[in-house]
């Protein structure tokens, strides 16, 4: 009967694994929701400017209304851990009640895109985060395995 030769070495690898794998993962995490969030902000709907709303109305007066284009964009977050990522609009964020029905309604509560949409392109549109995930699938397997291949020991 032989002896394995190494053994030992790889315990002590899979001991240092389980040190080394929890912060690769929060980093990989972390990335991947950059990545996300920056997909979904470009997925995502947006309100008319004031010149874009200027030039839809029929009647040309001056308006006190004042527009605030962007909201959406700039309430989208994430959150990273080891576990996983989320990619999210928090509920208390400006565009906290508008974000459900925008990603998941279309159909039911709106139809059309409104003209900040329409201008910002063909992307811009329903779903956003979940599109934003979906097409970035691959690339998140790669950053995965890039943070683990840097963390682990040669």
């Amino acid at each position: 009967m032989s002896d394995i030769q190494g053994l030992d070495a790889v315990n002590a690898a899979i001991r240092d694994l389980s040190k080394v794998a929890p912060v690769a993962a929060r980093r990989a995490m972390a990335r991947c929701g950059l990545i996300a969030v920056r997909e979904a902000k470009a997925n995502a709907p947006r309100s008319p400017t004031m010149k874009q709303l200027s030039a839809t109305l029929k009647r040309k007066k001056r308006t006190a209304r004042r527009t605030l284009p962007g909201g959406l964009e700039r309430s989208i977050e994430y959150e990273a851990s080891e576990s996983g990522c989320a990619v999210f609009v928090a509920s208390n964020s400006q565009a906290g009640r508008y974000a459900r029905r925008i990603h998941d309604e279309k159909g039911i509560t709106w139809r059309n895109r409104g003209p900040g949409t329409v201008a910002k392109g063909q992307r811009a549109d329903e779903k956003f985060i979940e599109r934003a995930i979906r097409d970035n699938a691959q690339n998140f397997g790669l950053i995965i395995d890039d943070e683990l291949r840097k963390a682990l020991p040669k």
